[in-house]
């Protein structure tokens, strides 16, 4: 299957971080302006932009929808002997409320999920051994070509829904 052929609705989601320097809000605003020419195109079906966190306690999580993310973000790279680190990963951090330092999961600041059919198939980044996989990389295979706004020098990994 190419990257542009699927068996249903397709919808993308981009996460981003909630504080982000100036460079990387207006390249926030760039993808969701590609992600609304996909739509337009009818490369995706839909697609949502959310607001990530920084980070999250591993134990006892304010932010339990962004856990879940994650552990679903995880099933899907292990499932295909993908890895989510580093972009993805936890580090001991300060916590201010308690004075203490604890495990922490951290976001990307960007990062994109691709849903066909309500079904999880593609999450960025993410790295195939020492090959890493951009939100462009993401992008581009949504696009069903290279794309010249990609920063990118590889070839984008392919969206499809076959395990």
């Amino acid at each position: 299957m190419t990257p542009t052929e699927r068996i249903g609705d397709r919808r993308a989601e981009l996460y981003v971080r909630e504080t982000l320097p100036a460079p990387a809000a207006r390249q926030r605003a760039r993808l969701r302006d590609r992600l609304r020419a996909f739509e337009a195109e009818g490369r995706v079906d839909g697609f949502d932009v959310f607001d990530c966190p920084k980070r999250i306690r591993c134990e006892n999580p304010a932010d339990v929808d962004a856990r879940d993310r994650y552990l679903a973000f995880t099933r899907w790279a292990r499932e295909r002997g993908l890895s989510l680190a580093p972009p993805f990963q936890t580090r001991e951090c300060y916590a201010m409320d308690t004075g203490e330092k604890s495990e922490w999961l951290v976001f990307p600041a960007i990062s994109l999920a691709v849903y066909d059919d309500g079904d999880l198939v593609a999450v960025y980044p993410h790295a195939d051994g020492e090959t890493y996989r951009s939100v462009a990389d993401g992008l581009s295979a949504l696009a069903g070509a290279d794309d010249d706004d990609s920063a990118e020098d590889t070839e984008p990994a392919p969206i499809t829904t076959a395990d």
